[in-house]
Order: C-alpha cells, then sequence, then structure tokens
C-alpha cells in the first residue's frame, strides 16, 4: 500500500471534527431557541391571565 498525503491525513480528521462541532452547536442553538420560545410564551401566558383577572376583579368590586 501506497504512502498516504498528509493533507488526507490532517483533512480528514479536521473535517469529521468541524461536522461534529456544527452538528453539536446546531443541536445546542435550537434547544436554546426551544427554551427562549417557552419562556417568552409562558410570560405572555402570564401577563394575559393577570390582565384578564384583574379586569374581572375589578368589575366584581364596582358592582
Amino acid at each position: 500500500m501506497g504512502a498516504v498525503p498528509a493533507w488526507l491525513r490532517i483533512g480528514v480528521p479536521a473535517a469529521v471534527l468541524l461536522a461534529i462541532a456544527a452538528l453539536l452547536i446546531w443541536i445546542i442553538g435550537a434547544f436554546l431557541g426551544f427554551i427562549v420560545k417557552l419562556l417568552v410564551g409562558s410570560i405572555i401566558v402570564i401577563g394575559f391571565v393577570a390582565l384578564i383577572g384583574s379586569t374581572t376583579r375589578d368589575r366584581q368590586m364596582t358592582r
């Protein structure tokens, strides 16, 4: 068997490591995006519930 060129010995592991790093960044980014959307949605829902609760309480007090 012939000698393996230096660019192939260095390039293939480097390409594999870059692919793994890109995949990890993509997965972590998607997970963090999901958490941020969940937090923002929760804050909006809690805000609406508080707003609706305060208006119904005001109506009951004025009667």
